[in-house]
């Protein structure tokens, strides 16, 4: 097994705690998306508008983590066929 294959496992380990972050989490996205349409109500000051675009920030962040761990955990966990 090389160095490789094993990173690949590791990577589909993390992207797993990730995705069953995002279910446990699911009112804290929604929370997160509908925030932003707060801002354009006016009725935010500069600093809660700030928050709820870093916590949009994290989402985003947290989303393509995700992603990438997945297609690169797939792909480098293969069984390499040697020639």
């Amino acid at each position: 097994m090389t160095s490789k294959r094993i990173i690949g496992f590791i990577f589909i380990l993390l992207a797993s705690i990730l995705t069953l972050a995002i279910f446990g989490q699911l009112p804290a996205l929604f929370g997160a998306i509908f925030g932003i349409f707060k801002i354009f109500t006016g009725k935010l000051d500069i600093s809660q508008a700030g928050e709820k675009s870093g916590h949009l920030f994290y989402w985003i962040i947290h989303f393509i983590a995700t992603i990438a761990l997945w297609k690169y955990g797939v792909q480098w966990s293969k069984k390499q066929i040697e020639v």
